[in-house]
């Protein structure tokens, strides 16, 4: 349940561009997933290409900060309730200084070691109403050779978007 294969995930503007990003890491860094390179590799190009979409034509995402293991919450560590040392997330969408605007957080995991329960644990903690980050989507994106299964989370919960 909430588990996708391949790259649609969801029909939100937001998740389209998400798929798109995607689409774009296994048309031109096939070679980076098949290797078994190490997830930062890749994870790098999905910002990339997601960055480029989220400054498209519309610029309606342009407010917002894309960032790459953020590991702050202010000046002090991204705490979370199971992650009490501190944690980061692989990529997030939000609002650099503030709580209040707090859109996307993904973590990835490649094919060659594809458990996702801390990923989980964590996208859990940082979408929970209940939370100090109250991230309104959580993707859990694991990278298979040829597509991507996609875990959402809202509201610290995996929901089905069928």
């Amino acid at each position: 349940m909430g588990e996708r294969k391949g790259c649609l995930i969801n029909n939100t503007e937001l998740f389209k561009l998400v798929n798109k990003a995607l689409e774009r890491v296994y048309k031109h860094h096939e070679y980076l997933i098949k290797k078994q390179v190490h997830e930062r590799s890749i994870v790098f190009w999905f910002g990339v290409y997601l960055h480029e979409l989220l400054q498209g034509k519309e610029k309606k995402y342009a407010e917002y900060n894309l960032d790459f293991e953020y590991n702050k919450n202010h000046s002090n560590p991204k705490r979370t309730k199971n992650f009490k040392k501190g944690t980061y997330p692989d990529i997030i969408l939000h609002k650099r200084g503030s709580n209040e605007h707090n859109l996307l957080i993904v973590e990835f995991k490649t094919w060659r070691e594809p458990d996702n329960k801390r990923d989980l644990m964590k996208l859990r903690d940082f979408t929970h109403p209940d939370g100090n980050f109250k991230y309104k989507y959580g993707l859990s994106i694991i990278l298979g050779i040829d597509e991507s299964i996609i875990t959402v989370l809202q509201k610290g919960e995996i929901i089905n978007n069928e």
